[in-house]
């Protein structure tokens, strides 16, 4: 008929790769680029917010939306450039992907500093020579069994009653238990003793990162680390909360993708260490309250809407073969508890490596990401909040931000012209966090910023700002802008610039901690200067400098000594938690008695938020 609409698949050719792929019409873009194997940076979950995710359609090229225009200028329009978020697919199309919209792996903190703990595991191994049956010994396996392990209360499980006779008769009746909270898991034949291992996991929003551990030793065999794999739904949790709230199949497509994550992990580990995963017999598991409720297919629907309430606190031990976790079959997944609805089990974790809720000293405890997790006090008393930071520091919402990966400018000083580092070593692609608070820092110090956060015209900047310094600062299409690395130096081709709206963003996110931490300490009754430490944690907190983010006000005023980097803590304590049965039971109190404060309702937030976006004077 006449007019009718096609159903027929269209064909999308991705250069300079050359892929191409069928999709039918109506597909947006953005998801015909990841059948075609090229993911692309999307760090508002494809709303079309933030303008990361820009391809040049060479070939039938549709009208720009109304997010095209407000992220795109008048000249990338013209030549074709549209948002893969917002641009379904009707008629056949050629699209370029630029360098700077592909998603790259970036750098994964492994390392934590966690406290030293005796081994006291929850599952171990009890190797039993036991008499074999005959007329005159007619017990059944399973009294055998519990007569060899001497121990009251014990129950087999099903599964290792079904091992039971096989592996009896296959070891001569000399075996192995292994047994966790009570129960024997499973048996096997002969002296399987030395063969103990256990998986310790944290689950970023960005990041995956699992520790093979032995059991029997406590030694770390091997670590491997991933991009979370949910990361195609959204960068943020906000994203995929919506995701998992709005689409039928959304929940299960997110719990799908991070226990496929944890599994590669496991196969990684399993392969540097030499060995199979059957052996491995428990994981432990920490992560933020929406990571958590999504790794075990619990909706986290409600967690984002006020009064912000999460439906699990506490920790849970779950079969892992219920979650899919490729382990043995009959093997444990424990997943630490949380606090709140915006602060999970990593930050149990962090404070459970760091020993403050032991010490009289007061410390403060930051992990600075799209959301902040705070966490003030010691042995006497503990008080959390989380804050909305955005994604900034990330590299979301900033003109020329980009994660911590090949092509990022990380370090950034201005002597008498701007000098940096970039990962890799390569040609500079954008920016990352670490080195937004190193130029914003460095631009309040030689006056090219002031107080407010505006960006200064030449002709206003005084005279300590060195000349090579003032030439860098231009006028842009909405106010004053710095150009970081000129055009021809940088990968996309033009310029790459610092502007006004940048620098707001900072100040959202850098108001947004100093405001929470401000307030947390109000409601503890001490000032910065009672703080024996601040301690930093998770990627982004231990590649900061410590004075770059005391001058941009994002730090509390304490001597920078005080500060100390304390890496992926949350790592260090899911793995504490799996060499010990107390630090289990340690992290369930640190969740009971920390106080959660929530900011929103709170009459002085809006205050200490305006007060802590500007920046200090000097």
């Amino acid at each position: 008929m006449s007019g009718a609409v096609s159903h027929d698949p269209v064909k999308v050719i991705f250069e300079p790769e050359g892929r191409s792929v069928l999709v039918l019409p109506g597909t947006p873009l953005i998801e015909a680029a990841g059948r075609a194997g090229i993911v692309l940076e999307a760090p508002c979950g494809g709303r079309g917010t933030c303008g990361k995710c820009k391809v040049e359609i060479t070939q039938n090229a549709p009208p720009p939306g109304e997010a095209d225009r407000r992220h795109l200028g008048r000249e990338e329009l013209r030549r074709g450039m549209r948002l893969a978020c917002q641009t379904r697919v009707q008629k056949e199309m050629c699209v370029h992907v630029p360098v700077a919209t592909r998603f790259f792996e970036h750098k994964i903190l492994t390392d934590g500093k966690g406290r030293s703990v005796p081994l006291h595991p929850t599952v171990t191994k009890r190797f039993m020579k036991l008499p074999p049956p005959g007329l005159e010994d007619q017990r059944s396996d399973e009294d055998r069994l519990l007569g060899g392990l001497k121990q009251k209360g014990v129950t087999p499980h099903l599964g290792a009653l079904r091992a039971l006779p096989a592996a009896l008769r296959q070891g001569d009746f000399e075996a192995t238990a292994v047994c966790a909270e009570g129960r024997v898991l499973t048996i096997e034949a002969g002296d399987t003793t030395r063969w103990n291992y256990g998986m310790a996991f944290d689950i970023g929003t960005t990041t995956v990162v699992g520790f093979l551990i032995d059991l029997t030793t406590g030694r770390e065999l091997a670590v491997a680390a991933r991009a979370n794999p949910q990361i195609p739904f959204g960068d943020d949790v906000v994203s995929r909360i919506r995701h998992a709230s709005t689409h039928p199949e959304g929940l299960a497509q997110l719990q799908e993708r991070i226990v496929q994550g944890l599994n590669e992990i496991i196969e990684d580990c399993c392969r540097q260490a030499g060995f199979g995963a059957t052996h491995i017999y428990e994981v432990t598991v920490a992560g933020n309250t929406t990571m958590s409720h999504l790794f075990l297919g619990i909706s986290p629907e409600f967690i984002a809407q006020a009064p912000y309430v999460c439906p699990l606190r506490r920790s849970i031990n779950v079969w892992a073969r219920d979650l899919g976790v490729r382990i043995h079959p009959h093997g444990l997944v424990h997943v630490l508890p949380n606090m709140a609805g915006f602060v999970g089990s990593d930050t149990t974790a962090v404070v459970l490596a760091s020993g403050m809720h032991q010490s009289p000293e007061r410390a403060l405890a930051i992990d600075i990401g799209t959301n902040g997790e705070l966490v003030v006090g010691n042995k006497d008393r503990l008080i959390s909040c989380s804050t909305a930071a955005g994604p900034a520091f990330e590299g979301a919402r900033i003109r020329f931000g980009m994660r911590a990966a090949d092509g990022a400018i990380d370090k950034l000083v201005i002597t008498y012209d701007v000098e940096y580092t970039v990962i890799g070593g390569t040609t500079p692609r954008g920016l990352c966090g670490t080195a937004l608070i190193d130029l914003v820092a460095e631009l309040l110090r030689v006056g090219a910023i002031d107080p407010t956060g505006r960006l200064l015209p030449p002709e206003e900047t005084p005279e300590r700002t060195p000349e090579a310094i003032r030439a860098r600062l231009r006028e842009g299409e909405r106010g004053t802008e710095f150009v970081i690395v000129q055009g021809t130096e940088a990968s996309a081709g033009g310029a790459m610039v610092l502007t006004q709206r940048d620098v707001r963003e900072m100040q959202l996110a850098k108001g947004a901690i100093a405001a929470g931490a401000a307030i947390l300490l109000k409601e503890f009754g001490v000032e910065p200067k009672d703080l024996g430490h601040i301690l930093l944690a998770g990627a982004f907190g231990n590649f900061i400098r410590r004075s770059m983010a005391r001058r941009i006000g994002l730090l509390p005023d304490v001597p920078t000594e005080r500060i100390l980097y304390i890496g992926n803590a949350a790592g260090a304590g899911a793995r504490m938690a799996l060499l010990s049965r107390k630090c289990k039971d340690e992290a369930n109190r640190i969740s009971d008695r920390t106080e959660y404060l929530e900011l929103a309702g709170r009459a002085d937030f809006q205050q200490e938020f305006t007060t802590a976006m500007m920046f200090p004077e000097g």
